[in-house]
C-alpha cells in the first residue's frame, strides 16, 4: 500500500493527496460531509488543515482517513460521477 507523503486542503470539499509512488488524488470530500465528525471540521474550517503520518489523513481532534479507505471513496466518487 503507498504511504501519503503530503496533504492539502484545495477547498473546503476537495483534498490534494501526494502518495509515494508519485500518484496525486484529488479527492471529493462532499460525500463525507453526511458524517457529523467531518461536518464539525467544516464548521470551524479545521477542514482546510489535513495533516499525514503516511498511513492516513487526519485532522486536530477529529477524524481519520486511512489510504485505504481514501482509494474506496476514490472509487465511489468515480461510480457517482459516471451515474450522472
Amino acid at each position: 500500500m503507498p504511504k501519503i507523503v503530503r496533504v492539502d486542503s484545495l477547498a473546503s470539499d476537495t483534498m490534494d493527496i501526494q502518495l509515494d509512488n508519485g500518484s496525486i488524488v484529488l479527492l471529493n470530500m462532499k460525500p463525507l460531509m453526511a458524517d457529523p465528525a467531518f461536518a464539525a471540521l467544516l464548521e470551524d474550517d479545521r477542514i482546510l488543515y489535513p495533516k499525514t503520518d503516511g498511513i492516513s489523513v487526519f485532522w486536530r481532534d477529529g477524524p481519520r482517513l486511512s489510504v485505504s479507505e481514501i482509494f474506496t471513496l476514490m472509487s465511489g466518487n468515480t461510480k457517482e460521477e459516471t451515474e450522472q
